[in-house]
Order: C-alpha cells, then sequence, then structure tokens
C-alpha cells in the first residue's frame, strides 16, 4: 500500500510542476500588459486546468501569431491536454483493493457509480509511475519553451 500510496502521492506532485510552468508562460506572454498581481488573479480565478489553460491559449495565439514559437506552443499545449486526462484519472478515480490471498493490489478505478465510465480500466502503480514521468518530460518541456521564448516579444495588437 505504502508503494502505491507513494506513486499516487509523486505523480500529483509532478503535476503540480505542469501548472505552476503554466502559469509562469502565461505571466510571461501576457507580462507586458498588466502587473505580476494582476496577472496572478486573472489566471487564478480559474478553478481548474481547462480555463487556465484557455487563457494561456488565448494570450498566446494574440502574442505568439506570426511568430514561430507558436507552433511548438500548439504542441505543448495538446501535450497538456493529453496528460490532463491522466491527471484527473489520478484525482478523481477511486482506490480499488484486490486480494489474491495474502497478496492484496491495489488500483484506481472509475468509480462505480458513474454510469459512463469504463470498468474494465485499472490503473496499478506502473502505470501510475509512468504518468508521474511523463508529468516531469511536460514540465521540463514547459520549462524550456519558456526559457527559448524571446524577451522582445511583440507586444500583440
Amino acid at each position: 500500500m505504502d508503494d502505491f500510496l507513494n506513486a499516487l502521492g509523486a505523480a500529483l506532485l509532478a503535476w503540480q510542476r505542469v501548472e505552476n510552468n503554466l502559469f509562469l508562460i502565461f505571466n510571461f506572454l501576457a507580462g507586458p500588459h498588466k502587473k505580476p498581481a494582476v496577472l496572478s488573479a486573472i489566471y487564478y480565478s480559474g478553478v481548474n486546468l481547462m480555463p487556465r489553460l484557455k487563457m494561456v491559449n488565448a494570450t498566446a495565439d494574440v502574442v505568439l501569431k506570426d511568430n514561430p514559437y507558436l507552433e511548438e506552443w500548439k504542441k505543448l499545449h495538446k501535450k497538456i491536454l493529453k496528460r490532463a486526462d491522466n491527471r484527473n484519472n489520478l484525482a478523481h478515480f477511486g482506490l480499488v483493493r484486490h486480494k489474491n490471498g495474502e497478496k492484496i493490489k491495489l488500483f484506481l478505478k472509475p468509480s462505480l457509480f458513474n454510469v459512463n465510465a469504463d470498468h474494465n480500466l485499472e490503473y496499478d502503480v506502473k502505470q501510475i509511475d509512468k504518468w508521474r514521468l511523463s508529468f516531469i518530460d511536460l514540465s521540463s518541456d514547459l520549462s524550456k519553451f519558456l526559457d527559448n521564448l524571446p524577451a522582445n516579444l511583440p507586444k500583440g495588437k
């Protein structure tokens, strides 16, 4: 059980790095237009990832228009959306125990009460750790993208 819970916690913490980098990108892109405290208030008024991601994407569309960095951002945007599904599984699926003799295995599964869910899905420690590594990879990609953005981007129209 400890291995499972450690993997789950580590994966969720790795996702936090993704969201932190997303804010830093938003802050950089919109920064010339607003004070940092205002940008933070705007960004964090979004309750979860999707409105925040839409905000960053819309800002990138304006600030990076006719700039090769926009294409790179679009690829990262798709990668974020793909990884967000895995993050949602971590946060919203339930813990299920399978006992086989003395051996107990833990899995994440969709809620039994969710009639729309695929109840054949089961995610074990190995899968959760793969997600964690993919979140770290995504966070690194976002950080590199931010580091490579030129300081003198046009201010948009």
